[in-house]
């Protein structure tokens, strides 16, 4: 599935047409949901989804083979859970923001775990692109995919 390519009609801080796409994950359980969510940014300039995800595990491999500079992640993920993930990518620097798009209002949950934002699903897609475009502007720069040949080395203690 290949994102198509529009325009915005309103101010953004998103990059500019030409400019490095924001990456974005998507983990959603619902198929119809998370083909609707690609859809949409897809068709939008400034976004680009590199990774689909139906369940925790697939979402966690996800953000650390790509990276992306967003992930949208459903608390409500089968398998391990959706909450587990939103805390492993954070703790592991794996996207600058993470958003919890969730069917309950669990705002309070979502910042206990390190979400930047809680979403509830339903919104308007308007009012979600609002949404991701706020907490974007308190992203900083992409994660760095780990280079090939890196070898981490722990701080030694004294």
């Amino acid at each position: 599935m290949k994102p198509q390519n529009g325009t915005l009609d309103h101010g953004t801080n998103l990059p500019a047409h030409g400019e490095a796409a924001t990456t974005v994950l998507v983990a959603v359980q619902s198929a119809q949901v998370r083909e609707g969510l690609v859809a949409m940014l897809g068709a939008l300039d400034g976004f680009r989804v590199v990774a689909e995800a139906d369940t925790a595990e697939a979402a966690l491999e996800a953000a650390r083979n790509q990276r992306p500079h967003l992930a949208l992640v459903e608390p409500e993920l089968s398998d391990c859970g959706g909450w587990w993930v939103i805390q492993q990518i954070r703790a592991e620097h794996l996207a600058s923001v993470v958003v919890a798009l969730g069917r309950r209002a669990d705002s309070g949950c979502a910042q206990i775990v390190g979400a930047q934002l809680y979403v509830q699903m339903g919104t308007s897609p308007r009012e979600l692109l609002s949404a991701l475009e706020a907490a974007m502007e308190c992203a900083g720069p992409p994660p760095q995919l780990p280079r090939q040949n890196a070898i981490c080395c722990p701080t030694p203690t004294p």
